[in-house]
């Protein structure tokens, strides 16, 4: 079942990884009031594959 969207929240997340993990949890910062949902684009939307 997919879910619709409508709240955006902001989250915190460590960019250090430890032994292949990430250091410390992603962390929830607050709701995003002021953005609507169609503000935000869809995950994973704008980024380019890697090359190698």
């Amino acid at each position: 079942m997919l879910v619709e969207p409508v709240l955006v929240a902001e989250i915190t997340v460590d960019t250090v990884l430890e032994r292949g993990a990430w250091r410390h949890p992603v962390r929830f910062a607050r709701l995003r009031l002021d953005v609507a949902v169609t503000d935000v684009p869809p995950f994973g939307a704008g980024v380019e594959p890697a090359s190698g």
